[in-house]
């Protein structure tokens, strides 16, 4: 027995047709609405014709009220438009079709859409996952043996600071009704950028300390043997048990790993 589909779900239809053929989108349809009366790919082919030649997935004989269905046509040219370009900010898409950005909002609000953050990620080499897995069980066992282990680590790193254009992912969004999981695994090349080491030790905040230029394992020393440690001196006293590094070339020069070898009590 047929069941009248709603507005809701005649707008969902629209947003799930992208490239997928009439039958595809009925199969996904009914697989997500197991507990309704399944439609059939004639219905998918009749309700997409309508919406591509009325702009609306309304029948005129329901309409009702001119206020009402502007408001449902205005919802599902929105939620198109954002699955079309779903990193198109509201700003730019009120711009664009002279809706106020309260209004596109609260459109996006009711249908569960949600402002996504760009997730900024490094690239992995093939053997990183398997290293990480043997960090954490060797990390684990420690902290079994000792739960204050983590506070006799000094946790160091490097970024690079960009003036001129780098992706701030606190102004980049991706619109959609699920997680699209976004990241960024690119590096910006060429740009000009200040690079800054700092280092974390318990409570105390180690630096920072600005690197000229691009690390080399020259210059990496440097900043340890002048910068760092003596940093540790005067205001700890005393250096951490151990030095946490990541993998970078300059972090494992010959030079380096002789002069942390030689600091006392601090295993790398």
């Amino acid at each position: 027995m047929s069941k009248r589909l709603t507005c809701e779900e005649w707008i969902e239809i629209v947003l799930i047709s992208g490239e997928r053929s009439n039958r595809v989108i009925a199969a996904y349809f009914n697989t997500r609405h197991p507990t309704r009366p399944p439609i059939s790919h004639a219905t998918v082919s009749k309700l997409l014709a309508k919406f591509r030649e009325t702009g609306s997935v309304l029948d005129s004989a329901i309409c009702g009220r001119k206020k009402i269905v502007t408001n449902e046509e205005t919802s599902v040219g929105v939620l198109a438009s954002f699955s079309k370009s779903p990193q198109r900010s509201t700003r730019r898409m009120s711009l664009e079709s002279g809706i106020s950005r309260t209004s596109l909002r609260r459109i996006l609000a009711t249908h569960k859409w949600h402002p996504y953050k760009l997730q900024l990620m490094q690239h992995l080499n093939e053997d990183d996952p398997d290293r990480r897995t043997e960090f954490a069980e060797w990390a684990k066992q420690k902290l079994e043996q000792d739960p204050q282990f983590t506070q006799k680590i000094l946790f160091s790193d490097e970024a690079n600071f960009y003036v001129n254009g780098e992706v701030n992912k606190q102004n980049h969004r991706h619109w959609s009704d699920t997680n699209p999981h976004w990241m960024d695994p690119s590096k910006t090349v060429g740009m000009t950028k200040v690079m800054v080491w700092c280092g974390i030790w318990g409570t105390t905040i180690v630096g920072p300390f600005f690197i000229n230029g691009n690390l080399k394992a020259t210059g990496y020393l440097k900043l340890l043997h002048d910068d760092v440690f003596p940093s540790l001196c005067s205001e700890a006293g005393t250096f951490p048990e151990f030095f946490q590094q990541d993998g970078a070339p300059p972090h494992y020069g010959c030079q380096v790993r002789a002069f942390l070898d030689d600091v006392p009590q601090t295993g790398l």
